[in-house]
């Protein structure tokens, strides 16, 4: 539980990179004992969310720079689009039904966003899971949470996330369908337009710093 809990404070963006995690105000903000606290920051190190730094405590670690996303990205696509293929013939109406809540969720967004690239994990990762390829999930899980971080840090303009939201409209008609062409050529453009909104995000820091 406290592993989740500070993980999610973090792809949320409510807990910045560079921010200190000092175990008495989790212990508070919590509600969670030391002991469970500090495990979960030992874990959560090893997952390259956190840095345990000597004589400093635990920081929240910075989002990777933009040479390194582009790699993340090239990889995501290799690797997502494999597993969306392959979920596509395994896929249950339950699995349809918790696919459909989260684009549900998704739309009633307000227009600023909001939490949109968190649901935007949870339906991959939905989506994924139906690949029967839990190896393969592992790494794709890690790779979303790396580039999730920044994600979370910006406010981008209601049209992008209305382009992200028709999107999934389609992944889900081609998952329907059994249409593995729309799909490819729709979970790529997907996947890639996250890298976009960050090469733009990363082109606003290069101006104003």
């Amino acid at each position: 539980m406290a592993y989740d809990m500070i993980r999610n404070l973090i792809l949320s963006g409510d807990k910045l990179p560079g921010t200190r995690l000092v175990l008495s105000e989790l212990e508070e903000e919590l509600q969670i004992g030391r002991g469970p606290i500090r495990e979960a920051l030992m874990r959560l190190d090893r997952s390259g969310l956190v840095k345990n730094i000597p004589y400093k405590g635990a920081i929240v670690a910075s989002p990777p720079k933009l040479k390194e996303m582009r790699y993340l990205y090239e990889i995501r696509v290799n690797i997502e689009l494999k597993l969306a293929l392959e979920a596509m013939d395994n896929l249950t109406e339950g699995d349809f039904e918790d696919l459909e809540n989260l684009y549900d969720q998704m739309k009633k967004l307000p227009e600023s966003g909001g939490n949109f690239f968190t649901l935007d994990r949870m339906f991959h990762r939905r989506m994924y899971e139906a690949s029967q390829l839990p190896h393969l999930c592992l790494i794709v899980h890690k790779l979303l949470e790396s580039v999730e971080v920044f994600l979370n840090l910006y406010n981008y303009e209601p049209q992008d996330c209305s382009h992200f939201i028709e999107e999934h409209a389609l992944i889900l008609k081609s998952l329907r369908e059994k249409n593995g062409k729309v799909l490819s050529e729709t979970l790529e453009k997907n996947i890639l337009g996250g890298l976009n909104l960050i090469d733009k995000q990363y082109q606003q820091i290069i101006k104003h710093s």
